[in-house]
């Protein structure tokens, strides 16, 4: 359980720290909110691939409390990091 906080932690700081920066860089144009969205999206699920590659391995290393961990992480990535996304495309 000590490791799932710590890698769901870790991931959402990483959600944090790439929407705001995704935001900065997208200024305000006419179609800064679409871009900031489609940008997001992709971001998003890059990072929900990439936690899966690391469920993978994990499990492949019969580390299965570590595989849940990021499986898990994947999910909450998935669904809080869609909720950023289009709420900062509505911002």
């Amino acid at each position: 359980m000590n490791s799932l906080k710590r890698i769901a932690g870790i991931n959402l700081v990483i959600i944090l720290v790439y929407s705001a920066l995704i935001r900065l860089a997208s200024g305000t144009g006419n179609g800064a909110s679409m871009s900031i969205a489609i940008m997001s999206a992709y971001a998003v699920g890059i990072h929900v691939l990439i936690c899966l590659v690391i469920t993978t391995f994990g499990f492949l290393d019969k580390n299965k409390d570590m595989g849940k961990a990021w499986l898990l992480s994947a999910g909450i990535v998935l669904v809080i990091g869609f909720s950023v996304c289009l709420g900062n495309a509505s911002l």
